[in-house]
């Protein structure tokens, strides 16, 4: 039987929990490296664009890098990933916020800008 929670985080959506088997985890980074992407909009009518500033984080947990992010914000929106490197290259896996950038198709229906 599995066992499934809503719970109410004082929005529209509600975040979904449910407990897991720990044994079907292959592998675990024990020293993650995050990306954070701040961005600005930029011109305006059809010379409108985004700017972005960008930084990668390491040596810290994701409640700091929340932390970091939310104080270097400025009121410009956000993204925030966990960074992850393999034969393919340096992929993302995304925690906080949205790029303005990709199509809004794509996001994630509980996934919104997030600005600091």
């Amino acid at each position: 039987m599995i066992l499934r929670w809503a719970v109410d985080v004082g929005h529209d959506l509600v975040v979904h929990a449910m407990p897991i088997d720990p044994r079907d985890q292959r592998w675990e980074s024990d020293s993650p490296a995050y990306r954070v992407y701040f961005w600005q909009a930029v011109g305006s009518g059809e010379r409108s664009g985004w700017q972005s500033e960008e930084w990668e984080l390491t040596e810290a947990d994701a409640d700091e890098v929340l932390a970091w992010a939310n104080a270097r914000a400025g009121g410009r929106t956000m993204s925030i990933g966990a960074v992850h490197r393999d034969a393919g290259g340096v992929g993302l896996i995304r925690l906080a916020g949205i790029d303005p950038t990709a199509d809004s198709g794509i996001w994630p229906s509980w996934a919104s800008p997030r600005s600091g």
